[in-house]
Protein backbone atom coordinates (compact mmCIF):
# COMPACT_ATOMS: atom_id res chain seq x y z
CA UNK A 1 0.00 0.00 0.00
CA UNK A 2 1.15 3.47 -0.84
CA UNK A 3 2.00 6.09 1.81
CA UNK A 4 -0.07 9.07 2.10
CA UNK A 5 1.78 12.07 1.77
CA UNK A 6 0.36 15.18 3.27
CA UNK A 7 1.31 18.29 1.15
CA UNK A 8 2.94 21.72 2.50
CA UNK A 9 -1.21 22.53 2.92
CA UNK A 10 -2.03 19.51 4.68
CA UNK A 11 -4.94 19.25 2.32
CA UNK A 12 -4.87 15.80 1.49
CA UNK A 13 -2.09 13.68 -0.76
CA UNK A 14 0.32 14.68 -4.02
CA UNK A 15 -0.45 12.79 -6.51
CA UNK A 16 0.38 14.90 -9.27
CA UNK A 17 4.02 15.09 -7.60
CA UNK A 18 4.66 11.89 -7.33
CA UNK A 19 3.38 11.19 -11.16
CA UNK A 20 6.08 14.11 -12.12
CA UNK A 21 8.58 12.80 -10.14
CA UNK A 22 7.92 9.86 -11.93
CA UNK A 23 7.68 10.97 -15.59
CA UNK A 24 11.14 12.47 -14.65
CA UNK A 25 12.67 9.76 -13.14
CA UNK A 26 11.57 7.37 -15.95
CA UNK A 27 15.01 8.30 -18.22
CA UNK A 28 17.87 8.01 -16.29
CA UNK A 29 20.84 10.44 -17.10
CA UNK A 30 23.86 9.49 -19.15
CA UNK A 31 25.97 12.67 -18.50
CA UNK A 32 26.73 14.82 -15.53
CA UNK A 33 25.51 17.46 -17.36
CA UNK A 34 21.76 15.58 -17.47
CA UNK A 35 22.38 14.78 -13.63
CA UNK A 36 22.52 17.92 -13.10
CA UNK A 37 19.51 18.73 -15.32
CA UNK A 38 17.46 16.38 -13.67
CA UNK A 39 18.45 17.40 -10.14
CA UNK A 40 17.10 20.99 -11.64
CA UNK A 41 13.93 20.17 -12.77
CA UNK A 42 13.54 18.10 -9.54
CA UNK A 43 13.55 20.74 -7.77
CA UNK A 44 11.53 22.97 -9.76
CA UNK A 45 8.65 19.84 -9.26
CA UNK A 46 9.58 18.89 -5.15
CA UNK A 47 9.23 22.76 -4.32
CA UNK A 48 6.11 23.26 -6.25
CA UNK A 49 4.52 20.25 -5.44
CA UNK A 50 5.22 19.51 -1.82
CA UNK A 51 7.01 23.30 -0.61
CA UNK A 52 10.35 24.08 -0.30
CA UNK A 53 10.51 22.76 3.26
CA UNK A 54 9.74 19.17 2.23
CA UNK A 55 12.38 16.79 3.07
CA UNK A 56 13.48 15.16 -0.09
CA UNK A 57 13.48 19.05 -1.44
CA UNK A 58 15.58 20.09 1.00
CA UNK A 59 18.78 17.22 0.56
CA UNK A 60 17.79 17.96 -3.31
CA UNK A 61 19.09 21.40 -3.14
CA UNK A 62 22.58 20.71 -1.45
CA UNK A 63 22.62 17.69 -3.49
CA UNK A 64 22.37 19.91 -6.57
CA UNK A 65 25.05 22.07 -5.36
CA UNK A 66 27.51 19.24 -5.39
CA UNK A 67 27.41 18.23 -8.43
CA UNK A 68 27.56 21.76 -9.81
CA UNK A 69 30.38 21.68 -8.00
CA UNK A 70 32.14 18.73 -9.06
CA UNK A 71 31.27 19.27 -12.62
CA UNK A 72 32.93 22.20 -12.51
CA UNK A 73 36.17 20.90 -11.20
CA UNK A 74 36.39 18.47 -14.33
CA UNK A 75 38.95 20.15 -15.74
CA UNK A 76 41.06 21.01 -12.86
CA UNK A 77 44.09 18.64 -11.36
CA UNK A 78 41.85 17.87 -8.20
CA UNK A 79 41.04 14.28 -10.16
CA UNK A 80 43.21 11.69 -11.41
CA UNK A 81 40.69 9.68 -13.87
CA UNK A 82 38.30 12.27 -15.34
CA UNK A 83 36.77 9.22 -17.27
CA UNK A 84 36.22 7.58 -14.11
CA UNK A 85 35.19 10.48 -12.20
CA UNK A 86 32.40 11.13 -14.71
CA UNK A 87 30.84 7.44 -14.47
CA UNK A 88 31.06 7.93 -10.67
CA UNK A 89 29.13 11.15 -10.75
CA UNK A 90 26.58 9.28 -13.10
CA UNK A 91 26.29 6.09 -11.24
CA UNK A 92 25.84 7.53 -8.28
CA UNK A 93 23.04 9.96 -8.76
CA UNK A 94 20.92 7.21 -10.29
CA UNK A 95 20.82 5.21 -7.36
CA UNK A 96 19.07 8.46 -5.94
CA UNK A 97 17.19 9.35 -8.29
CA UNK A 98 15.80 5.24 -8.70
CA UNK A 99 15.46 5.08 -5.08
CA UNK A 100 12.63 8.64 -5.73
CA UNK A 101 11.47 6.53 -8.48
CA UNK A 102 10.70 3.14 -6.50
CA UNK A 103 8.93 5.84 -4.01
CA UNK A 104 6.73 7.95 -6.62
CA UNK A 105 5.65 4.57 -8.63
CA UNK A 106 4.29 2.84 -5.60
CA UNK A 107 7.70 0.32 -4.85
CA UNK A 108 9.67 0.49 -1.92
CA UNK A 109 12.99 2.74 -1.84
CA UNK A 110 15.91 1.33 -0.13
CA UNK A 111 15.47 1.57 3.86
CA UNK A 112 18.07 4.55 3.85
CA UNK A 113 15.92 6.18 1.54
CA UNK A 114 12.53 5.22 2.99
CA UNK A 115 13.56 7.11 6.45
CA UNK A 116 13.75 10.86 4.78
CA UNK A 117 10.71 9.64 2.25
CA UNK A 118 8.86 8.92 5.18
CA UNK A 119 9.16 11.54 7.19
CA UNK A 120 9.43 14.69 4.55
CA UNK A 121 7.42 16.60 6.28
CA UNK A 122 7.42 17.34 9.85
CA UNK A 123 7.02 20.96 11.52
CA UNK A 124 9.97 19.95 14.16
CA UNK A 125 12.52 18.65 11.73
CA UNK A 126 14.30 21.21 9.90
CA UNK A 127 15.67 21.53 6.18
CA UNK A 128 19.18 21.07 7.17
CA UNK A 129 18.83 18.42 9.24
CA UNK A 130 16.63 17.33 6.72
CA UNK A 131 19.62 17.40 4.34
CA UNK A 132 22.19 15.86 6.25
CA UNK A 133 19.67 12.63 6.29
CA UNK A 134 20.11 12.95 2.52
CA UNK A 135 23.51 13.09 2.83
CA UNK A 136 23.96 9.81 5.23
CA UNK A 137 21.58 7.75 3.19
CA UNK A 138 23.44 8.97 -0.33
CA UNK A 139 26.67 9.17 1.06
CA UNK A 140 27.17 5.88 3.53
CA UNK A 141 24.37 3.74 1.19
CA UNK A 142 24.78 4.66 -2.17
CA UNK A 143 28.55 5.53 -2.77
CA UNK A 144 30.12 1.77 -2.18
CA UNK A 145 27.85 -0.05 -4.72
CA UNK A 146 28.40 2.93 -7.25
CA UNK A 147 31.80 2.50 -6.97
CA UNK A 148 31.36 -1.23 -7.88
CA UNK A 149 29.01 -0.30 -11.30
CA UNK A 150 31.34 2.52 -12.29
CA UNK A 151 34.22 -0.02 -12.58
CA UNK A 152 31.53 -2.52 -14.35
CA UNK A 153 30.43 -0.19 -16.62
CA UNK A 154 34.06 0.88 -17.46
CA UNK A 155 35.53 -2.57 -17.82
CA UNK A 156 38.13 -1.91 -15.15
CA UNK A 157 39.95 -4.10 -12.81
CA UNK A 158 39.47 -3.98 -8.95
CA UNK A 159 39.48 -0.27 -7.99
CA UNK A 160 42.92 1.01 -7.74
CA UNK A 161 44.93 4.01 -6.54
CA UNK A 162 43.62 6.39 -9.54
CA UNK A 163 39.57 5.17 -8.42
CA UNK A 164 40.48 5.48 -4.55
CA UNK A 165 41.90 9.03 -5.57
CA UNK A 166 38.47 10.10 -7.01
CA UNK A 167 36.59 7.89 -4.48
CA UNK A 168 38.49 10.53 -1.70
CA UNK A 169 37.87 13.86 -4.14
CA UNK A 170 34.37 13.54 -4.19
CA UNK A 171 33.71 12.65 -0.34
CA UNK A 172 36.36 16.37 -0.35
CA UNK A 173 33.36 17.91 -2.54
CA UNK A 174 31.13 16.41 0.00
CA UNK A 175 32.55 18.10 2.53
CA UNK A 176 33.26 21.16 1.81
CA UNK A 177 29.44 21.55 0.86
CA UNK A 178 28.27 19.89 4.48
CA UNK A 179 30.58 22.62 6.24
CA UNK A 180 28.30 25.60 4.50
CA UNK A 181 25.45 23.54 4.54
CA UNK A 182 23.57 26.04 6.79
CA UNK A 183 24.45 28.89 4.76
CA UNK A 184 21.56 27.81 2.66
CA UNK A 185 19.14 26.96 5.50
CA UNK A 186 16.87 29.07 7.59
CA UNK A 187 17.17 28.73 11.35
CA UNK A 188 13.70 27.34 13.20
CA UNK A 189 14.90 30.16 16.01
CA UNK A 190 17.67 32.86 14.32
CA UNK A 191 18.46 33.35 18.50
CA UNK A 192 19.15 29.80 19.08
CA UNK A 193 21.31 27.51 18.38
CA UNK A 194 19.46 24.97 16.25
CA UNK A 195 19.74 20.92 17.01
CA UNK A 196 20.73 21.26 13.05
CA UNK A 197 23.89 23.05 14.15
CA UNK A 198 24.50 20.27 16.68
CA UNK A 199 23.68 17.75 14.27
CA UNK A 200 26.16 19.64 11.58
CA UNK A 201 29.02 19.21 13.72
CA UNK A 202 28.52 15.08 14.68
CA UNK A 203 27.53 14.54 10.91
CA UNK A 204 29.28 17.13 8.49
CA UNK A 205 32.55 14.95 9.04
CA UNK A 206 30.22 11.11 7.49
CA UNK A 207 31.54 11.92 4.03
CA UNK A 208 35.24 12.12 5.12
CA UNK A 209 35.17 9.47 7.14
CA UNK A 210 33.85 7.61 4.11
CA UNK A 211 37.24 8.43 2.46
CA UNK A 212 39.16 6.47 4.67
CA UNK A 213 40.33 2.56 4.45
CA UNK A 214 37.06 1.38 5.83
CA UNK A 215 34.69 2.66 3.43
CA UNK A 216 37.14 1.83 0.78
CA UNK A 217 37.36 -1.63 2.45
CA UNK A 218 33.58 -1.46 1.85
CA UNK A 219 33.23 -0.69 -2.09
CA UNK A 220 36.34 -3.25 -2.43
CA UNK A 221 34.56 -5.82 -0.48
CA UNK A 222 31.80 -5.58 -2.74
CA UNK A 223 34.04 -5.79 -5.47
CA UNK A 224 35.08 -8.82 -4.22
CA UNK A 225 31.11 -10.50 -4.18
CA UNK A 226 29.77 -9.23 -7.50
CA UNK A 227 30.14 -12.46 -8.53
CA UNK A 228 28.21 -13.75 -6.22
CA UNK A 229 24.82 -11.99 -6.67
CA UNK A 230 23.36 -13.44 -3.36
CA UNK A 231 26.16 -12.70 -1.04
CA UNK A 232 26.41 -9.17 -3.02
CA UNK A 233 23.07 -8.19 -2.28
CA UNK A 234 23.07 -9.42 1.19
CA UNK A 235 26.06 -7.19 2.10
CA UNK A 236 24.01 -4.39 0.43
CA UNK A 237 21.32 -5.03 2.38
CA UNK A 238 23.34 -4.71 5.53
CA UNK A 239 24.58 -1.87 4.50
CA UNK A 240 21.11 -0.07 4.26
CA UNK A 241 20.19 -1.17 7.51
CA UNK A 242 22.80 0.42 9.43
CA UNK A 243 22.40 3.82 7.08
CA UNK A 244 18.79 3.79 7.99
CA UNK A 245 19.06 3.32 11.20
CA UNK A 246 21.74 6.51 11.91
CA UNK A 247 18.94 8.22 9.36
CA UNK A 248 16.24 7.40 11.97
CA UNK A 249 18.41 8.24 14.56
CA UNK A 250 19.02 11.97 13.33
CA UNK A 251 15.49 12.75 12.52
CA UNK A 252 14.06 11.44 16.04
CA UNK A 253 16.36 13.73 17.51
CA UNK A 254 15.39 16.67 15.16
CA UNK A 255 11.18 15.65 15.94
CA UNK A 256 12.24 16.12 19.50
CA UNK A 257 13.67 19.63 19.44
Amino acid sequence: MTATIETPSGEGTAPAGRARVAALLATPPETIDGVVAHLEHLQEILECEYGPGDGVASFNRLYLRITRGIRDQLDDDLFADRDFLVRLDVEFARRYFRALYAEATGGTPPRSWGVLLERRHHDRISPAEYAVVGVNAHVNFDLAPAVVRTCTVLGRGTPGPAERADYRAVNDVFSLHMVRLLDGFDRKDPGETSLSEQLLGCVADVPVVLARDVAWRQALELWELRSRPMEYENEVAALDRRTALLGRGLLTLGALT
